[in-house]
C-alpha cells in the first residue's frame, strides 16, 4: 500500500486512541508490549509502593537544589506535564494512518523494545537509591490530586518524563529517515516533537515534580544507552535551548539553570569514561549529594 501524505497535518491532530486501540495490541508487537508494561509495573509502581509500605528499604536521597526555588510553581502547566505519554503515542496513530495497522505495529515494536529498556536502565539507579524532592501539597486541581494519589514520588533521578520525551524524539527522527516520509513531514513533525520534548522537560520543574538535578541524569542515561538514536551533542543542544523564554523568573536565573544542567551532564560524561558501568557516575552523585 502506498503511504499517504500528510504534509500539513500536525501530530497533535492524530487521535491517540487509534494507537491505544490498535497498534499497542497488534499481533507484531503484542508480546513485546506486554513485557514492556510488566517492566513498567515492576520498576515504577511496585518499586515505589513497596518502599512506601516498608516492604523495601532502599535509602532515599532528597535531591532538591537552590535553583529549584528560582522557578515558580505554575500549576496550570500540569496538562503539558501529563502529555508525555501522548507525545509518543500520537505519532503511532500517525503511523497507522500513513502505513496501515500491520506496518505501524512493527514500528511500534521497535519503540516498545527501547521503551522497556529505558525503564530497566532507570531501575539500575532506582534500586540503588530512591530520590525525592519537596513538592507542594497542592490539591486544588484534579490532575494534582491524581498525581499525588498515584505517584509516591520516590523516582526523581533520573526523570522518566525527560528520558522518555528525549528518547521519543530520537526514535521518531530515526523513523522519519528510514521510512517513506516526505521532507515536509520530516521537518514539520520533527520540529513538533522536539518542541514538545523541550516544553515537557521545562514543565517538570514548573509543576515541581522534579529538581534541576533530575534532568542531566536523564539525558546522560539516554545518550549512554541509545547512542544509535541520540548523541551527546544532541543532549548539549537540547540543554542549550531549555528556558530560552522563562516564565516568572529572569533570563539570568534561566541561564543559571541551564548551566547547572550542562555542567552536571558534562561531569557525568567525564566520570563515565573512568567507570566500568554507565550508571556509576549517577550512583556516586547520589551517594555524595547534600540537598
Amino acid at each position: 500500500m502506498k503511504p499517504r501524505i500528510y504534509d500539513n497535518k500536525p501530530l497533535k491532530s492524530f487521535n491517540p486512541l487509534v494507537a491505544y486501540a490498535g497498534v499497542l495490541f497488534g499481533p507484531p508487537s503484542f508480546i513485546t508490549n506486554f513485557k514492556c508494561f510488566a517492566t513498567i509495573l515492576k520498576e515504577f509502581f511496585f518499586l515505589q509502593y513497596f518502599e512506601k509500605f516498608h516492604i523495601l528499604h532502599i535509602p532515599i536521597v532528597h535531591v532538591d537544589h537552590p535553583l529549584d526555588k528560582k522557578i515558580p510553581f505554575t500549576p496550570e502547566k500540569v496538562k503539558i506535564y501529563l502529555d508525555f505519554i501522548n507525545l509518543w503515542v500520537r505519532p503511532l496513530a500517525m503511523l497507522v494512518k500513513k502505513f496501515g495497522f500491520w506496518h505501524a505495529s512493527r514500528l511500534t515494536k521497535q519503540w516498545m523494545l527501547r521503551f522497556r529498556k529505558l525503564y530497566q536502565c532507570c531501575g539500575k539507579i532506582y534500586h540503588f537509591r530512591l530520590t525525592t524532592t519537596d513538592r507542594p501539597q497542592y490539591k486544588e486541581m484534579r490532575e494534582f490530586r491524581q498525581i499525588h494519589a498515584l505517584d509516591p514520588h520516590f523516582l526523581c533521578v533520573p526523570s522518566l518524563h525527560v528520558a522518555t520525551v528525549f528518547l521519543a524524539y530520537g526514535f521518531y527522527r530515526h523513523i522519519f529517515e528510514t521510512e517513506d516520509f516526505t521532507e515536509t513531514e520530516k521537518r514539520l513533525w520533527g520540529e513538533e516533537l522536539y518542541k514538545g520534548a523541550l516544553e515537557i522537560t521545562e514543565t517538570v520543574l514548573y509543576v515541581k515534580q522534579h529538581s534541576v538535578n533530575c534532568i542531566p541524569a536523564a539525558l546522560y542515561l539516554v545518550t549512554q544507552n541509545f547512542p544509535e538514536w541520540i548523541t551527546t551533542d544532541d543532549a548539549r543542544k537540547f540543554i542549550s535551548q531549555l528556558f530560552l523564554t522563562p516564565e516568572g523568573f529572569s533570563e539570568e536565573e534561566a541561564y543559571q539553570v541551564r548551566e547547572h544542567i550542562r555542567v552536571t551532564f558534562e561531569q557525568y560524561l567525564v566520570d563515565g569514561k573512568k567507570s566500568a558501568n554507565w550508571y556509576e557516575p549517577i550512583w556516586e552523585f547520589l551517594v555524595n549529594y547534600k540537598a
